[in-house]
């Protein structure tokens, strides 16, 4: 028993160092990347007063005040932000809002003529919480924006407590402090987007879980993570992480207190399962209501899913965009009605572009350095309506590189203290661990937008804080407080 456990240790450990070196590699990618020497100096006093402030956030010795305070500064931040830029609804946020608006008004018939809405019938979920909004307060983009404020601020206090159940306290300050001034998520506000509250949420289900696991708390944090799904479906990849990681975890446990497999009764492994079960039927059981809902109030007659999930493949695998949008796509496959025959014609398109393998590695790698070491695209749906001409845009873009860059350094750096510290890793950093890890392999397959990294950079940045903490700290790494298994 104690082979298989020296095993399974030492393959743990060797799957977090080889996700070491791509955060390594990325940090590289990304420094090759910021080429201008006044960015690089603007980098350096970047640093210099990050320095700074976070070691003021350690020095505040009552945590009331740290959390009055970074609550403050993130709203204020965030509010002024969507009152200067008056970004307008294009494209995708255009229909949402227009959807919205629909369902304000209940015709629900020329909804459901909008063929955008039968195949991304998910997208119906922010529409119906828009027009919420809209019917408690007013017909105005701008009520939206201001719960976005409300929401990433939330976000902000997420990433604090989550940071401090997986490190310590002054770790935890400094990760929220650099999530607090991260200009994607202060520019993220003023867009009409679903990510912001459905980030919430999800992490919202994440911190019940860790703080709370009981079976309570699995039950709130199934529904948690299960709203977050229902406004933009990245709850159920949160959900299968955190199954496995809780599954490896405990299992791990089990298996290295005990002599034998034959000591490993099935009475221990029934409270593990019985709150995974109890998490992914809340989980399930709310979408499932919240989509029979919309039926039958008549806002849509299709289950709330995407009708079209091999889409994104089809635009993930082509070769000719590096894995983003194709024009190409759309117009070939707007031929067919959604149904067996677009899936078919879907099928063939990821098979043929799926059989040159040589390609194929050569497409995963650019993507790869793409998605993670590109400039962020946010900005190009923020921009309209806002007035900010292209240098003040520029700046803007390149700013953010600058703190992502720190944040992909920091990741790095935090790994490596966690690999060379004696004591065992917790829950939390599994998790942690995996989602980045399986977040960066799903957008190998799929579509790729850089303003997507929106969804992972908490867990990046609640690394990033520890990294930074012991780099600037100078505390001993017993400090650490890493719970043991």
């Amino acid at each position: 028993m104690s082979r298989i456990t020296n095993i399974l240790s030492k393959l743990k450990n060797i799957y977090i160092a080889f996700f070491a070196l791509i955060l390594f590699c990325l940090s590289i990618m990304n420094i090759l990347k910021i080429h201008s020497k006044v960015y690089c100096i603007a980098g350096v006093v970047y640093v210099i007063g990050l320095i700074f402030l976070c070691f003021l956030a350690v020095k505040i010795k009552n945590r009331a005040l740290f959390l009055v305070g970074i609550t403050f500064i993130s709203f204020l931040t965030r509010l002024i932000w969507i009152l200067v830029a008056n970004t307008e609804p294009v494209l995708d946020f255009h229909l949402i809002n227009h959807a919205a608006k629909l369902i304000l008004e209940g015709s629900f018939s020329e909804l459901k003529q909008i063929n955008y809405f039968n195949m991304w019938v998910y997208q119906l979920g922010f529409s119906s919480y828009c027009a919420f909004l809209y019917s408690a307060f007013s017909v105005n983009v701008f009520i939206v924006k201001l719960f976005n404020v409300f929401f990433s601020t939330g976000c902000v206090l997420l990433i604090y407590f989550i940071s401090r159940k997986t490190f310590n306290e002054k770790a935890a300050r400094i990760s929220s402090l650099l999530y607090c001034i991260y200009i994607q998520s202060i520019i993220f506000n003023s867009l009409l987007t679903n990510q912001v509250i459905s980030l919430f949420f999800i992490y919202l289900g994440l911190a019940i879980i860790l703080y709370k696991p009981n079976i309570t708390g699995y039950i709130l944090s199934g529904i948690s993570m299960a709203v977050g799904h229902i406004f933009r479906p990245e709850g159920s990849f949160m959900l299968y992480i955190v199954v496995f990681s809780i599954l490896a975890y405990n299992g791990f446990s089990l298996i290295k207190n005990k002599r034998s497999f034959k000591d490993i009764k099935m009475k221990s492994l029934v409270p593990i399962l019985s709150k995974i079960a109890i998490l992914i039927i809340c989980f399930n059981m709310f979408v499932q209501l919240f989509g029979y809902s919309l039926r039958a109030v008549g806002i849509t007659d299709y289950e709330y899913k995407n009708r079209n999930t091999y889409w994104k493949f089809v635009l993930g695998l082509n070769a000719s965009t590096n894995g983003g949008y194709s024009n190409e796509d759309a117009k070939l496959l707007d031929e067919y009605p959604i149904g067996d025959l677009l899936y078919e014609k879907e099928m063939e398109l990821i098979k043929e572009r799926l059989s040159n393998k040589k390609q194929l590695v050569k497409l995963m790698c650019r993507k790869f350095s793409l998605m993670w070491s590109d400039n962020d695209s946010s900005i190009q749906f923020i921009s309209p309506g806002t007035g900010f001409n292209d240098r003040e845009l520029n700046y803007i873009v390149r700013l953010e590189k600058i703190q992502y860059t720190l944040i992909i350094i920091l990741s790095f750096l935090s790994i490596l203290f966690v690999l060379a510290d004696k004591k065992k890793y917790n829950l939390s950093i599994y998790i942690l661990i995996l989602l980045v890890s399986a977040n960066w392999f799903v957008y190998l397959l799929i579509e790729i937008q850089t303003r997507y990294r929106y969804f992972i950079m908490p867990c990046l940045f609640i690394l990033a804080g520890f990294g930074f903490y012991r780099i600037c700290c100078f505390e001993s790494r017993d400090q650490m407080h890493l719970d043991k298994e």
